[in-house]
């Protein structure tokens, strides 16, 4: 018997998985895809926020701090960094991907399934029975003690029951990885200027209209950077995204430090909020403007409201200084269910709120926590 079935290989699902195998559970691992690294690796995110504070510590000590240590001592250029006010960890995505695949490895009580499903889950007074899973062509019968939704779309939620989901309202995300950058390209000034020039191409029609909001990013190889688009769900599919990043590097090739660039790996189409649990708390945008603290607190966390609204745009709200607040349990705990939990983007919160928890660094946190708690 698994005590704990976790569904989604992402970083919530994964700090799930390492925190509850740590506690002595036998763990099971569902990921639909043939990897491991969610959003991470798959997006190419290559900044990961929500680990530290505005004054660059921790906010998490546990998993969350080891993740940086190891990645640390995979790859020296990973290193804290400075965007805005907020610091972020830079890390390659496939150096984060080896990271955790190691790390998975040297847990003997945690099991990989990679292309697994849950076909169905049989639910008696509140609690989560017994679950189907498909795998290699086979279907296994399974009773877990806990079950995880580490999905970020809260498609086991769903399953169990569609009333128990939001539906997400927020801006998709497409990322290109440049390679051949001449040194300091995007040095200040140099990279503002760039964006003018890409804004006023569009303007012009020799860009199309998805690269309006392009932003360009260091990255963390000196001859790299990422062009991160922001569009909406309808239209953040690949084939279509991965033309609008061809012709946004044949521009850049015209400009200085650029003509040798090209186009080292696109990214899968993410999203930002693919949907809510309804918990047993909702968190809301006062609770993190307020600073609430909570009994059953999971994990701190102190990103910027960064809410990519479909149809104004994004909007960006830094916490006052030396802020925080507490992301509760209750808030990962799908309402009404004793042994149905949900981690990472799809916790339960108003659409403002998860905009500022849902970043990968906090979701590492979330999953350590749920982990701990349901083998406590």
């Amino acid at each position: 018997m698994y005590e704990t079935v976790i569904v989604g290989g992402g970083a919530a699902g994964i700090s799930c998985a390492l925190s509850a195998a740590a506690e002595g559970a036998n763990v099971l691992l569902l990921e639909k895809t043939n990897e491991l690294g969610g959003t991470v690796k798959k997006a190419l995110i290559h900044t990961i926020g929500g680990l530290f504070d505005d004054q660059g510590e921790f906010l998490n000590t546990g998993i969350p701090m080891e993740l940086a240590q190891r990645s640390g001592d995979a790859c020296s250029y990973t290193q804290k960094r400075r965007i805005g006010k907020t610091w972020v960890l830079n890390v390659n995505p496939s150096t984060y991907a080896d990271v955790i695949m190691d790390w998975i490895k040297s847990r003997s009580n945690i099991e990989v399934r990679y292309a697994a499903t849950v076909t169905a889950t049989s639910v008696d007074a509140g609690r989560i029975e017994q679950i189907r899973v498909a795998h290699n062509g086979s279907t296994t019968e399974i009773y877990p003690h806990a079950l995880v939704d580490t999905t970020g779309n809260a498609s086991i939620v769903r399953q169990v029951d569609t009333g128990l989901v939001e539906d997400g309202a927020a801006m998709g995300g497409f990322i290109v990885q440049l390679r051949g950058l001449a040194h300091g390209a995007l040095q200040f000034p140099k990279g503002a200027g760039i964006l003018m020039r890409i804004r006023k191409a569009v303007d012009n029609g020799e860009l199309p209209p998805e690269c309006s909001t392009v932003w360009l990013d260091t990255g963390v190889y000196p001859d790299e950077a990422y062009a991160k688009f922001s569009v909406s769900q309808e239209d953040c599919d690949e084939v279509h995204m991965g033309l609008a990043g061809q012709q946004l590097l044949a521009f850049l090739r015209t400009l200085l430090g650029f003509s040798d660039a090209f186009i080292s790996k696109c990214g899968a189409p993410c999203s930002r909020d693919a949907g809510r649990i309804k918990g047993e708390y909702c968190l809301t945008e006062r609770d993190i403007l307020s600073g609430t603290r909570f009994p059953d607190a999971a994990c701190r966390a102190s990103w910027p409201i960064e809410h990519w609204h479909p149809k104004t745009g994004i909007s960006l709200e830094y916490l006052p200084p030396g802020h925080d607040y507490d992301i509760p349990l209750r808030s990962l705990q799908v309402a009404g269910f004793s042994n149905l939990w949900a981690a990472g983007k799809c916790l339960s919160a108003e659409p403002r709120a998860q905009a500022s928890a849902r970043v990968a660094g906090t979701c590492w946190a979330m999953g350590e926590a749920v982990g701990k708690h349901i083998t406590g």
